[in-house]
């Protein structure tokens, strides 16, 4: 049979087939290859874990309405936390502009009243009170001739006096008081015008035959307590209240020594060998009446104490005595190379005086007890002798020619008004309502009252206006008012009252008197004021003024 020759399609198909054939050797000795080759290679390291966090937006960034940014990272210590060395990016998120607020909504509906609750159990009876009481008298009474009184109070077993209501049907008791030197003659004089008042109490010293004596004006009664002999009392050391009794200089015959009494009674404290004699100081601490006299210092207390030597220009404050000594000046057991000059006060953790340290003189010191220091340099060598150091606000106020303040805060000393001059004259100066009042000379006005609060000082009021002078004097506090005895031109002595703008007249007690304030002190008992004055027909003598209606204790109707 003869062969069949291939058609050329069928030539085509089959070099097709073996070129596929052949292809398919070189791929899988292509790939053979490339797997071998990876075989070699080592394995790659994992890819690190990118992380995120939010935080605050510290600052603005441009954010006026504030917002946050978005830190990324990559955990490079696979602790699943993005710390802060890990963050590669920041992204600042700015809050958006507030928009304006919505329509209100309708008002909801009223909720419906829920059930009552139910009551509570009664407490338990208080206890009984005690039974009240109320008393009344009416005749005279204290400064009142014609009185209605009416005292209320809780306890009728005890009859403890809550409060007490006083009306008086006449003016309250205002006038003289004494005539011991019968007549015109003097019941007063320099030397023999001292006097104190504790309570209802009040004791003086006053002349009679030649005599200085100790009497007392007790509920209205006026009467001696010394024998007749020159007591003299307070003549040297004046008088001063301690523990319910009033101490005073005098002497019975036998040398001037340490008295007190408490009106009825009359006790010899001391027995000094020398007597108190003139230089000698007595002051009361509180705890202790402490005296310094020509032989040594005595400190009469609980415990009576006496160092022997000679000390000096006592002063106390803070509960720390200080003096001088020949050592030096002793502060609470310290002894510094200073004398000291002037009263102390307390202020700050430090105890401010004028002393003198050195070339200089006396100058504006503080001590903390351990240390002392000095402040200034230029005050006038009798500095703090009539105004002592005083404490107003941040300022140590005394008087240096005028008056000056030292500011504890800028440590700089000025001169408050330098028209006012001899600031205190007389030694006559009263710290009220943070302020200090004292007379004071000022050009063109005269003797007239002034007031500083520390950071400047001014007139207060001219009481007679012109160069005539008020000369205020005798500055007393009576609750929340300041009265004084001052002179009227045409009317005397006079007894006034200071107000926020002016000085008024409380009472003139002889029109035309000039003697009001020359001799003694503005005493304030319970219910009076005591004074010395004159008139025309019986001399010096003790007036009072019922201070009850000034002080709202009586209710006045007449």
């Amino acid at each position: 049979m003869a062969e069949k020759t291939p058609t050329k399609k069928q030539k085509i198909v089959k070099i097709f087939a073996i070129s596929v054939v052949i292809l398919s050797i070189v791929m899988s000795s292509i790939a053979l290859y490339v797997v071998s080759d990876i075989k070699e290679k080592k394995d790659g390291n994992d890819g690190g874990t990118s992380l995120t966090k939010t935080s605050t937006l510290y600052g603005t960034n441009g954010c006026e309405n504030g917002g946050f940014s978005i830190q990324s990272g990559i955990d490079e210590n696979r602790n699943g936390v993005l710390e802060n060395e890990e963050v590669s990016e920041i992204k600042n998120i700015c809050h958006g502009t507030e928009g304006p607020p919505g329509p209100m909504g309708n008002r909801g509906y009223w909720g419906y009243n829920g059930t009552n609750g139910i009551d509570g159990i009664n407490g338990t009876d208080g206890e009984i009170g005690v039974s009240s009481f109320i008393d009344s008298f009416v005749g005279p009474y204290g400064p009142c001739s014609s009185a209605a009184i009416i005292e209320m109070g809780n306890n009728s077993s005890s009859m403890i006096v809550d409060s007490t209501i006083k009306i008086c049907f006449e003016n309250l008791t205002k006038g003289r008081l004494t005539d011991i030197h019968e007549n015109s003659g003097n019941s007063f004089s320099t030397g023999c015008n001292g006097g104190s008042a504790n309570g209802g109490l009040f004791l003086f010293a006053t002349v009679r035959d030649g005599n200085c004596l100790l009497y007392k004006i007790e509920d209205g009664v006026v009467s001696q307590v010394s024998d007749d002999v020159n007591f003299l009392p307070g003549s040297i050391l004046g008088f001063t209240v301690h523990k319910n009794r009033i101490w005073f200089d005098a002497d019975d015959g036998s040398g001037t020594q340490i008295w007190s009494s408490d009106g009825k009674t009359m006790w010899r404290e001391t027995n000094l060998t020398s007597g108190i004699q003139p230089g000698t100081e007595m002051i009361n601490t509180g705890n202790e009446i402490v005296i310094s006299h020509s032989s040594g210092l005595l400190l009469i207390g609980d415990s009576d104490t006496y160092l022997s030597g000679n000390y000096w220009n006592l002063t106390y404050a803070n509960g720390i005595l200080i003096y001088n000594s020949v050592d030096g000046m002793y502060v609470d057991g310290s002894i510094f190379n200073a004398e000291i000059h002037s009263d102390a006060v307390f202020h700050e953790g430090y105890l401010w005086f004028i002393a003198t340290s050195d070339s200089n003189g006396p100058q504006l010191h503080r001590s903390d007890v351990s240390s002392i220091e000095k402040l200034t340099t230029q005050l006038q060598f009798n500095s703090g002798n009539v105004i002592g150091p005083s404490v107003i606000g941040q300022n140590i106020v005394f008087d240096s020619g005028g008056i000056v303040s030292y500011n504890t805060s800028s440590s700089s000393l000025q001169e408050l008004n330098s028209t006012i001059q001899l600031a205190g004259t007389g030694s006559d100066w009263i710290i009220f309502q943070d302020k200090i009042w004292f007379p004071c000379a000022v050009a063109s006005i005269g003797f007239e009252l002034c007031v500083s609060d520390g950071l400047e000082s001014w007139l207060h009021f001219d009481y007679n206006p012109g160069i005539s002078s008020s000369n205020p004097t005798n500055f007393a506090i009576l609750q929340d008012n300041l009265v004084m005895l001052v002179e009227q031109s045409s009317e005397g002595g006079q007894l006034a009252v200071v107000t926020e703008n002016s000085i008024e007249l409380l009472w003139d007690h002889n029109p035309g008197d000039f003697a009001s304030g020359i001799h003694g002190d503005l005493w304030v008992g319970d219910e009076l004021l005591f004074f010395i004055g004159d008139d025309s027909q019986t001399g010096l003598e003790m007036y009072g003024w019922a201070h009850g209606e000034l002080s709202d204790e009586w209710i006045v109707i007449h």
